[in-house]
This record gives C-alpha cells, structure tokens and sequence, in this order.
C-alpha cells in the first residue's frame, strides 16, 4: 500500500497532541493494512484557526461504521486519544467507497504550550 503524506505548514504542536495525533494515525494506518485492502492511503495534517486537523483517507473497501460491534478496539481508542485532547473523531465510510476518519483537536492558547 502506499502512503501519502501532506503535512507542510502546521505549527510545531504541544508535545501531548504531536503523540495522541500520532498514535491515531499510526491505528488508523493499521487499520487500513488490516481491513481495507486498499492500495492507497492519504494522510493529512493541517492546523488553523485554534484547531488541528489530522484526516485519513483510503480507497480500501469500506465499511457500515454503524455496524461495528464489540471487540474493534482500534475505533474506540481513537475517539478516546482524541476526546482526551478535547477533540472528536468523525468517519465517513461505506462498503465499497473508501474510508475518512478525521480527527479536530482544538489547540491550547500559546501561553500553554
């Protein structure tokens, strides 16, 4: 599979998000080796506007999101890393279109860096 990445102009980050951000992506890439069968992957990181943006996108098989049952713990620890940083996780997938998950986290003031 290859993976693209585009992460040019984002701040350097709190050192608990640069590590939170990375652990998701590194399951969300997991997750795509694993299921999606996809040959491609993007991965994204932008940030602005009081917020990081950090989106996954493959063009795998997809998924029922909502069918996701017990025991698919890669999900449910990526809503959590990013809950813990005040953020959220959304993803956009159906069978046979491909995957997005995106990740906002809203960025500490300066001050608190």
């Amino acid at each position: 599979m290859r993976v693209q990445v585009q992460a040019g102009g984002a701040p350097p980050l709190p050192l608990r998000v640069e590590a939170e951000l990375f652990r998701i992506a590194q399951e969300a890439l997991t997750n795509v080796r694993r299921h999606a069968r996809a040959t491609e992957a993007t991965l994204t990181l932008r940030a602005g506007g009081g917020a990081v943006r950090l989106t996954i996108r493959d063009d795998g098989r997809g998924f029922d999101p909502r069918a996701v049952g017990a025991g698919h713990y890669g999900i449910l620890g990526m809503r959590e890393r990013a809950k813990l940083l005040g953020g959220g996780l959304r993803i956009a997938s159906r069978p046979g279109g491909g995957t997005t998950i995106r990740v906002t986290v809203p960025l500490p003031e300066e001050r608190e860096r």
